[in-house]
């Protein structure tokens, strides 16, 4: 009967563990939606491609990053609240496999989408001064090359971003390189078709 109740109290403290969570990434949800609206973050978003995007999907850069890491919260409290009652129950193997899911998975999303969103606000930003005629004067060429930059640019961050995620990103790679060198084909073709057309 001692063993009964030992476990009904577990799987009570679980439960608590787990409503903690989703009332906290309610919270952090609220709190970042009111941030980024008054601070302008809102706003400030839609000058990049992400933050555009954003907009088409229905959502303010606020609601997006809000309901991110809500739903971050739910899962790593949910997963705690498994862990607990694995650890009180001797379930061991079935902890570790918990603890493993938390920091392999979660936490590298975690880093995976920080280091994506800084990653493209960062070759939005570049792109954007190469569009103010950094390169050339010619609107053409400036075009070609800067969604030429942006493409590659964004290739390497996600790339980047899947390594430092915890993913192996070898064959990824390997089957960036022959893209690599047909945009950059694709590119020089439309640069000489610009040179021929104007003589």
């Amino acid at each position: 009967m001692l063993d009964l109740w030992s476990a009904v109290f577990y799987i009570a403290v679980a439960l608590l563990i787990a409503v903690v969570g989703y009332v906290l990434g309610r919270a952090i949800r609220h709190i970042l939606d009111s941030f980024f609206r008054r601070t302008g973050l809102n706003d400030w978003f839609r000058s990049f491609n992400i933050g555009r995007a954003l907009l088409r999907s229905g959502y303010t850069a606020g609601e997006f990053f809000g309901s991110v890491a809500a739903w971050v919260v739910y899962i790593v409290f949910f997963l705690l609240a498994l862990a607990y009652i694995a650890l009180n129950l001797g379930y061991q193997d079935s902890y570790a496999l918990i603890l493993s899911i938390l920091y392999t998975y979660v936490y590298g999303f975690v880093k995976f989408f920080i280091i994506s969103i800084f990653g493209f606000i960062l070759v939005d930003g570049f792109v954007e001064y190469i569009y103010k005629g950094a390169l050339s004067k010619s609107e053409v060429v400036v075009g070609v090359v800067a969604e030429y930059v942006r493409i590659i640019l964004y290739l390497v961050v996600i790339t980047f971003a899947l390594e430092q995620g915890g993913i192996n990103v070898s064959t990824l790679s390997s089957m960036l390189t022959p893209i690599t060198w047909a945009l950059a084909a694709a590119l020089v073709a439309v640069l000489v078709a610009e040179s021929v057309k104007k003589k």
